[in-house]
C-alpha cells in the first residue's frame, strides 16, 4: 500500500507550460482525499515553493533545494537544512568563475547572481521568483558576505554543465555534491544530501517504510528517490540516468504522467492514508 507520493516539479508534475493541469491537481485531490500524503520535491527554493504547495493544498513536508531542506509548511517549521560550508562555498564559486561558468548562490532566502542574462531571466520566469543581481563576480561578493550556501546553481550548456560537473567532483570531492535537474542545470548541495536520502528521513519521521512511498522524477537528481522509493517512477521524458534506474515508467509529463499513474493506483485500491490517519 502506498501512503506517500513524492514528486519532482519541473517536466514531471507540471505539464510543458511549467504549469499544473486540471487533471493532475484532481488526482492529487483524490490521492489525498484518500489519506495519502503528498509531498513535493524539487531543486526549487522555498519561497517558489509555497506558492505552488498551497494551491496543490500538499498535506506532507516538502524536500526543497534537492533534499538539502525538508520544510513543513503547514507548521512553518523546518526540519531540516545542511548547508554548504563557507570555505567550500567559496572554492566552488572562484572554480566555477574561473571556468567561465554563470553560477546562483542561494544563502537560504532569495537568490542571487553577477548580472543578469538569457539565464537568469529564463530562470525566473520559470520559479515566478526575481533574482537579485549583485554587479559583481559572485567570488567577490561572497567574501563580503560569507555565509554557507543552501544550494548553488551553474546554468550553461549541457556540454558545459556536464564539464563543470566533471572538474567540481575532482577538485571538491567532499563538503558538496553534484547533481544535474536538467541537461543545462547543475545542482550543487551540501555533501551527502540528495532526494532520496531526504525522502528517506521523511519517511522515517512519517512513521513509514520504503515500500509505502511513491517518486516520480525525470531528471538525474531525481535517481536516488527514484531508487529509494518503492515505487520508483520515472517521466518516459526523463534524461537517461533516470530512465535506466528504475522498470516503473510513467507517459511524459505533457500527458498527465503522474495523474495517470495515481489514477490507476487509486482505482486499483492501492493508495493509502498516513500512519497518523490511521
Amino acid at each position: 500500500m502506498i501512503r506517500l507520493i513524492a514528486t519532482d516539479l519541473d517536466d514531471t508534475l507540471l505539464n510543458e507550460r511549467a504549469a499544473l493541469s486540471p487533471r493532475t491537481q484532481a488526482a492529487l485531490d483524490a490521492a489525498m482525499a484518500a489519506g495519502c500524503g503528498i509531498t513535493l520535491s524539487s531543486g526549487r527554493m522555498l519561497e517558489a515553493m509555497l506558492p505552488l504547495a498551497r494551491s496543490i493544498g500538499v498535506n506532507a513536508p516538502m524536500l526543497l533545494y534537492n533534499g538539502a531542506m525538508l520544510y513543513d509548511h503547514n507548521a512553518d517549521e523546518v526540519l531540516y537544512a545542511p548547508r554548504i560550508a563557507y570555505e567550500t562555498a567559496l572554492g566552488i564559486v572562484k572554480l566555477v568563475e574561473q571556468m567561465g561558468f554563470y553560477i546562483q548562490l542561494y544563502p537560504g532566502k532569495g537568490y542571487f547572481c553577477n548580472e543578469p542574462n538569457d539565464y537568469t531571466r529564463a530562470y525566473a520566469r520559470q520559479i515566478h521568483v526575481d533574482f537579485t543581481p549583485v554587479h559583481m563576480p559572485m567570488a567577490q561578493w561572497l567574501e563580503q558576505h560569507p555565509s554557507d550556501m543552501q544550494k548553488m546553481l551553474v546554468i550553461d550548456t549541457p556540454d558545459g554543465a556536464d564539464r563543470c560537473q566533471a572538474a567540481l567532483r575532482e577538485a571538491f570531492p567532499h563538503g558538496a555534491c553534484y547533481l544535474k535537474s536538467k541537461a543545462h542545470y547543475l545542482e550543487i548541495a551540501p555533501e551527502g544530501v540528495d532526494k532520496g536520502r531526504s525522502l528517506a528521513r521523511l519517511a522515517e519521521l512519517l512513521g513509514l517504510e520504503a515500500d509505502e512511498v511513491m517518486a516520480f522524477g525525470d531528471g538525474q537528481n531525481d535517481v536516488p528517490m527514484l531508487e529509494y522509493a518503492g515505487a520508483g517512477y520515472a517521466m518516459a521524458n526523463s534524461c537517461p540516468e533516470a530512465l535506466a534506474c528504475t522498470d516503473l515508467i510513467a507517459p511524459p509529463n505533457t500527458e498527465d504522467g503522474v495523474a495517470q499513474v495515481i489514477e490507476r493506483y487509486l482505482a486499483e485500491g492501492r493508495l493509502g492514508p498516513l500512519p497518523r490517519s490511521r
